[in-house]
């Protein structure tokens, strides 16, 4: 019965997406719905050609047959196959080639205008021609039932034992086609359907990540952390989408804090026997708002009281220390490198956060990430911290952060929903999974703003909160530095 609960839950959840993917698309629905309507209004009214459609009527009266016993009597069902044969001849070439002719048409063209019609209690047959032009349709349905009659008088038909009358003249063609408004209902129809599927073609073949279920189950990994992006900020908006947004830390404050708190306890509670307490932060690739995370993670904890190291081992591009307002040199190469000691690269910053920067550019950051003095400090400095947070480049732009991750308790995944595909989330942590690290998870950033969001609605009401309350001042993004990796 629980498994059974599971699955009806489950069926309803996807039910409720696809209404809600239609909801929040309707704008786009709206537009395909009304351009394909428009389309249907253009051809029914100035492409489509109007038709005319006319009919003659030709009786058939079939001779009577003589019985022994009776006298004359009506053979019943071989006078339907005459009349069924008759209603035949009308698209044969005897009929058709004169009256062709006659108007200066192809026979085949001819052919297509005509439909011949018989009832089966009746001798009649109904001879009607729809065309563009009212009175032509009238010209040709007489023509064919004259034609008709003279043929049946020929000697060559007299074995057929019935002779034609033309009952009544066609009138002049009445409007029969197109059903205008069958055509716009269908055209309105048609365009609301194609808004619907190309919704769902954007949506479910998106080569992107929809929302938290979508990357738990593409990935296989479970998702910390949920950060909504925020189009109000100043750090968000773009000059014509080429001004990339700049990195900032957030004002201090519980409210502010609250997304990092529910990323924090994830963390705390993933792995309760053995907790990580050495977490290195990666991405697939630049613009995920890896450094922004990473930074404002470490104040937050500092914020809770814990006691926090932050490690720039972004050595290719570096940033932290823009974010924090301090001095690169004397950072991490430095130290490696014998011209710094251990307590010149620790800085102490206004957030409570102690940071160790990159320090001087390298050739090779390899020879500093696989140094054993790098790993000798990382020991020590376990013993005085609470948590360390290292930053590390792009998983898909080096190899740097791989390296970094063997000498980590755990790797927290950064994910951007807008900007990275699923490909490169998957080639990005199959790269880890190919180094035997341990992913923590993964931190969904630039995710859509959506109350309707059953995966987010938790994390947004956290994050409205604080955007609802305060100046627009205080309204800093959570997006990534000046480099515009993140």
């Amino acid at each position: 019965m629980a498994e059974e609960e599971q699955v009806q839950q489950e069926e309803t959840i996807r039910l409720g997406d696809l209404l809600h993917t239609l909801w929040k698309n309707k704008i786009l629905i709206a537009v395909i719905t009304a351009a394909v309507f428009l389309v249907g209004i253009v051809y029914t009214y100035a492409i489509a050609k109007p038709q005319y459609r006319s009919s003659s009527m030709v009786l058939v009266a079939v001779t009577q047959q003589s019985a022994p016993s009776t006298g004359e009597f009506v053979d019943y069902n071989n006078s339907l196959k005459v009349v069924n044969t008759v209603a035949r001849l009308v698209q044969e070439d005897v009929v058709l080639d004169p009256v062709a002719d006659r108007f200066d048409l192809s026979p085949k063209a001819l052919s297509d205008m005509i439909a011949v019609s018989s009832d089966d209690e009746s001798f009649i047959i109904i001879i009607s021609v729809e065309c563009g032009d009212s009175t032509l349709s009238m010209q040709l349905a007489d023509a064919l039932a004259e034609q008709l009659v003279q043929t049946m008088e020929q000697e060559g038909f007299v074995d057929l034992k019935a002779k034609l009358t033309q009952t009544s003249n066609a009138k002049p063609g009445e409007y029969s086609s197109p059903n205008k408004a069958l055509y716009l209902i269908i055209s309105l129809l048609g365009g609301l359907i194609v808004g619907c599927v190309t919704v769902f073609l954007i949506e479910f073949c998106s080569a992107k990540f929809r929302n938290k279920r979508d990357v738990e189950n593409g990935l296989g990994e479970k998702v910390l952390g949920y950060f909504i992006d925020d189009k109000l900020s100043d750090g968000n908006r773009r000059a014509k989408g080429k001004v990339r947004p700049h990195a900032s830390l957030l004002p201090a404050g519980l409210r502010n804090y609250e997304p990092y708190n529910m990323l924090f306890t994830n963390i705390k509670y993933a792995n309760v026997d053995d907790p990580y307490k050495v977490i290195m932060v990666t991405s697939s690739k630049e613009c995920e708002l890896k450094t922004t995370i990473v930074a404002n993670f470490a104040c937050s904890l500092a914020y809770n009281a814990q006691r926090v190291l932050l490690i720039d081992m972004d050595l290719r591009k570096s940033s932290v220390h823009k974010l924090f307002k301090i001095s690169k040199e004397q950072g991490i190469v430095d130290y490696v490198a014998g011209t710094a000691g251990r307590a010149a690269i620790v800085k102490h910053t206004t957030e409570n956060v102690d940071v160790i920067t990159a320090g001087r550019s390298v050739l090779n950051p390899l020879v500093i990430i696989e140094s054993q003095r790098f790993r000798q400090l990382l020991e020590l400095l376990r013993a005085e911290y609470d948590y360390i947070l290292i930053d590390t480049p792009p998983l898909l732009a080096c190899s740097d952060a791989c390296a970094i991750s063997k000498v980590c308790d755990g790797v927290l995944f950064n994910l951007s929903l807008r900007d990275t595909t699923k490909r490169q989330a998957a080639l990005a942590l199959s790269t880890l999974h190919a180094v035997s690290a341990e992913i923590v998870g993964i931190n969904v950033t630039k995710a859509s703003a959506d109350k309707h969001d059953t995966e987010s609605r938790y994390y947004y009401y956290g994050y409205h909160g604080y955007y609802g309350s305060h100046s627009e001042k205080e309204r800093r993004t959570h997006t990534d530095g000046g480099d515009g990796r993140g």
